[in-house]
């Protein structure tokens, strides 16, 4: 969900870039906008391919976090149980 903007950003930023670099090289409306347009869909893949990679890492590191405080709850829940022995005896 935090990564939903990506391929627009990208998409634009190229897309900003590529329009700047054609104008300041005085290219013709005609093939200007063709490059344009072919520049927007390459880019808008380039960061959907980005997002779903960054997806992918964050899916990779989530599951040793939970790990993590699952042994965490399974030792509290220790030293509770001998903490209740103790105090019986």
């Amino acid at each position: 969900m935090k990564r939903k903007l990506v391929p627009p950003f990208w998409m634009l930023l190229a897309g900003a870039a590529s329009g700047i670099v054609m104008c300041m090289l005085k290219y013709e409306l005609n093939s200007m906008l063709r490059i344009l347009i072919g520049v927007l869909v390459v880019f808008y893949i380039i960061g959907c391919l980005y997002k779903k990679m960054l997806d992918i890492f964050e899916a990779q590191n989530t599951p040793a976090e939970e790990e993590k405080e699952i042994v965490m709850e399974d030792e509290q829940a220790e030293g509770m149980d001998e903490g209740q022995a103790e105090m019986e005896s």
